[in-house]
């Protein structure tokens, strides 16, 4: 291959003034008013390639922040979330606590004034939906002296008997059962002076309403007369508070009468109750 003179001479001539105006732009750099061409290019050109690099590095930054903020705010958020729980269960376990303290003590007021009975308190520890109107379990049993037919008070009135007894537990069958014939219970009804005995056979959930029938006498019941265990059978003391009267109608029949009873328990929302022991003076 062979060289032209000529072109190699133009060569090294461009490359000895190019790095003579690159040196003496260094040298006279500091005395010039104007940055020279050459050094303006070099410059430029540099701060161009700069920008290129720091441009993508700064949004990289910018992202990395913004990733750890939303880290931190998706940190705080759940815990305040589990802080919002735990007040909400908090504020429930409260409402229940009140409603427990309220119902305790107006069955120890109830029990003050059984002078005639021996009671004790049980909670109530069992009660299923499929069986809510007819039974529960307690938790005191034939250790506590609880025995099989002891009426079973809220602090409102009777809401049933005990039809089972283990050590420590019992089965309530409540006033509202409507499953078995043998659990029924007699009552009586006092109007105008006289007294109207029967047995409450039926409940209505819809208006939370028991049903009396097989009544034993024709006489007027007015509403608002007064509802209490009969101790007709000798499974029930006589005397015990049941409920009033709402209204009386004809059974489906037309034959006989019904008489609808609002029972004073609220039958619904049972949680601690008294257990009748025995008769003669308080536990």
């Amino acid at each position: 291959m062979r060289f032209n003179g000529k072109k190699i001479l133009i060569t090294i001539i461009s490359v000895v003034v190019a790095v003579s105006l690159i040196i003496g732009s260094s040298l006279f750099y500091g005395k010039a008013k104007e940055i020279p061409v050459v050094q303006r290019f070099v410059s430029d050109v540099g701060a161009f390639f700069g920008r290129g690099v720091s441009a993508p590095t700064s949004a990289l930054g910018k992202s990395t922040n913004s990733l750890t903020q939303l880290f931190k705010t998706y940190k705080e958020n759940q815990r305040l979330v589990k802080r919002v729980d735990q007040i909400a269960a908090d504020q429930v376990k409260i409402q229940t606590l009140k409603k427990e303290n309220k119902e305790l003590k107006a069955n120890l007021k109830l029990k003050d004034s059984l002078t005639d009975y021996s009671t004790s308190s049980a909670v109530v520890v069992s009660r299923t939906p499929s069986s809510w109107n007819g039974q529960l379990i307690i938790n005191k049993g034939s250790n506590a002296g609880v025995k099989k037919n002891s009426p079973i008070l809220d602090s409102k009135g009777l809401i049933g008997k005990v039809t089972q007894v283990s050590d420590t537990s019992s089965k309530v069958t409540l006033i509202s059962n409507v499953d078995s014939d043998s659990d029924r219970f007699p009552v009586q009804v006092t109007s105008g002076g006289k007294v109207v005995n029967g047995i409450i056979s039926g409940y209505d959930s819809d208006t939370d309403e028991l049903v009396l029938d097989e009544l034993t006498s024709k006489s007027t019941v007015k509403k608002g007369s007064l509802v209490q265990t009969s101790g007709l059978g000798g499974i029930l003391p006589k005397g015990l508070y049941v409920g009033k009267v709402v209204s009386v109608r004809d059974d489906t029949y037309g034959i006989a009468k019904e008489i609808y009873i609002k029972p004073a328990a609220n039958l619904s929302d049972i949680s601690s109750v008294l257990v009748v022991t025995g008769v003669g003076g308080n536990e």
